[in-house]
C-alpha cells in the first residue's frame, strides 16, 4: 500500500479510533487546540503513533481544508492482483460496488462512504476515466476510505468476468430499464454497477450485466447524483438480506 493523507477531524478520529488501521504520523495544529483536537491527540498517544505540530500556515500549505489536522496512512487503495484474494474472501452474502467511469473525486468519496456503511466488501473502478483515492476523496469518504478497498484494474470486463465465474450476479444500474431494482432478488453475491452521471454505463460493462434495473423516479430527467444512487442502492440491498434473515424491523 502507499502511503496517503486523511484530513478533517470527523475522518481523522474515525480513523484513528478503528485500532487495527495502520497510522504512520498525526500532524497537529500548533497552539490551542479545541476538545475535539485533544481527544484525536490522546488517542494518537495511545495507539503509539508519531505526532508533530505546524503553525496553520503549514497546514494549509497541504491543504486548506485540515481543520486543525492531518493523519498520514497506508492508502486502502489496493492493487489489481488483490481482486482475486477480495473474491475469495468467505461468506455467501459478498458485495461488490462498480463505479463505470465516475471521475468526481468527492461522487467517489460520498460512494466510498455509502459502501462502508452498508457492509460493501470492495469498490472497483477502471484505471481509465475515474478518479483515483485522493485526500479530496478521503475526506469526502468521512474514514469510509479506510474501511472498504478501493481497487483500480486495467479491465473492467475482465474484472467482472472474475468475478461471474466466482458466482457472482452482476446487476447494473440504468435509466431505461423498465425492471424497479427493488423486483429483483438481491440477496447472495452482488456486483452493483453504476455509470457516470453524464453518460451512464459504457455499452460493453452493460452487456456484461446479468439483469439491468433502474430506481423508480417521479420526475426521470433530473435523476439522482450518482453518490445518491449509490446510496439508494446499497440500502436496497442491505434490506432484502435483512428481511432474508429476519433481522429487519417491519
Amino acid at each position: 500500500m502507499t502511503a496517503g493523507f486523511i484530513h478533517g477531524i470527523h475522518a481523522v478520529r474515525t480513523h484513528l479510533f478503528r485500532e487495527h488501521q495502520s497510522s504512520s504520523c498525526l500532524i497537529l495544529k500548533s497552539g490551542n487546540r479545541g476538545p475535539r483536537l485533544r481527544e484525536i491527540e490522546k488517542q494518537a498517544r495511545k495507539l503509539g503513533c508519531q505526532i508533530d505540530y505546524l503553525d496553520k500556515a503549514q497546514l494549509d500549505k497541504v491543504t486548506p481544508n485540515h481543520q486543525g489536522v492531518i493523519l498520514q496512512v497506508a492508502s486502502r487503495a489496493l492493487k489489481e492482483k488483490s481482486l482475486d484474494n477480495l473474491i475469495d474472501e468467505p461468506g455467501n452474502n459478498k458485495l461488490f460496488l462498480i463505479l463505470d467511469g465516475v471521475t468526481d473525486p468527492r461522487n467517489l468519496g460520498a460512494c466510498i462512504r455509502s459502501a462502508a456503511t452498508l457492509g460493501v466488501t470492495a469498490v472497483l473502478a477502471p484505471k481509465s476515466n475515474s478518479a483515483p483515492l485522493s485526500a479530496v476523496a478521503s475526506k469526502t469518504a468521512s474514514g469510509g476510505a479506510n474501511i472498504v478497498p478501493y481497487v483500480q484494474v486495467t479491465n473492467l470486463s475482465r474484472a467482472i468476468n472474475l468475478l461471474k465465474e466466482a458466482g457472482f450476479w452482476i446487476v447494473g444500474t440504468v435509466l431505461e430499464s423498465s425492471t424497479a431494482l427493488a423486483r429483483l432478488d438481491l440477496t447472495g453475491n452482488i456486483v452493483l454497477v453504476l455509470g457516470s452521471e453524464d453518460k451512464g454505463l459504457r455499452r460493453i460493462t452493460k452487456d456484461s450485466c446479468d439483469f439491468l434495473a433502474t430506481i423508480p423516479m417521479v420526475e426521470n430527467s433530473l435523476g439522482f447524483n450518482v453518490s445518491v444512487a449509490a446510496g439508494i442502492c446499497l440500502y436496497e440491498i442491505q434490506r432484502q438480506r435483512e428481511l432474508a434473515t429476519g433481522d429487519a424491523i417491519l
